[in-house]
């Protein structure tokens, strides 16, 4: 296991975008490259995170990743290779949060989920500011976990050495002392675009809610 790079501290939040996936279950088409709003997806949802209040934005490529990179084009992130991409998400996690610097804490960000807006980011980093940065503070409605969560900074130093996966769905169940939960059933923070017939719906949801309001 690598340890931390030494990269500095910053005051803040970082984003650590997961855009290494494989799209297994999308496939022959890569779900970060799908058309929402007349961009790929994936770029859609950086440029939403690049206009929250985290301090930087990273990005953790893997699959297919010169597509992804020529898809975010000239956006000011940090891109990040994940050699392990075929795995599981929790090491497009730790490549993007130990290439990171230092911070307050990281803000994970499934590349998948099309409806969540600067907002929806902003809100999660104001619940975790209000902790002090001392909880992960994750969406749920009732029993179900959503995304994105924000992970305290300590965790870029122990959150592996100590076996804690912030990306386990029973979370809440298994480290109730580290987790806040964030209680909302906003759709944006549960559906994310793994099939074709996810596409569809998501995308009529996100034609809907983008729909130029008619005159009076």
């Amino acid at each position: 296991m690598s340890d931390p790079q030494d990269t500095g501290k910053i005051d803040g939040i970082v984003a650590v975008t997961l855009a290494a996936g494989l799209s297994t279950r999308m496939a022959p088409q890569n779900k970060l490259l799908l058309d929402f709003g007349g961009e790929p997806l994936v770029r859609r949802l950086v440029g939403e995170t690049l206009a929250s209040q985290a301090k930087q934005v990273f990005v953790v490529v893997g699959h297919d990743r010169w597509n992804v990179r020529k898809a975010l084009g000239d956006l000011p992130v940090t891109i990040v290779e994940n050699p392990d991409y075929t795995g599981n998400q929790m090491t497009s996690v730790r490549a993007g949060v130990l290439a990171a610097p230092q911070a307050d804490g990281y803000l994970i960000v499934p590349g998948d989920m099309p409806l969540l807006r600067a907002a929806d980011f902003d809100r999660l980093i104001a619940a975790f500011n209000a902790l002090d940065g001392e909880k992960a503070v994750v969406p749920f409605d009732e029993a179900e976990r959503g995304n994105p969560i924000v992970i305290p900074g300590w965790s870029r130093e122990e959150m592996y050495r100590r076996g804690i996966n912030f990306g386990c769905r029973n979370l809440l169940i298994n480290y109730p002392e580290l987790v806040a939960p964030l209680k909302t059933a906003e759709p944006q923070f549960f559906q994310d675009c793994d099939t074709p017939e996810a596409y569809r719906d998501l995308r009529a949801l996100f034609e809907a809610q983008h729909r130029p309001a008619k005159s009076a």
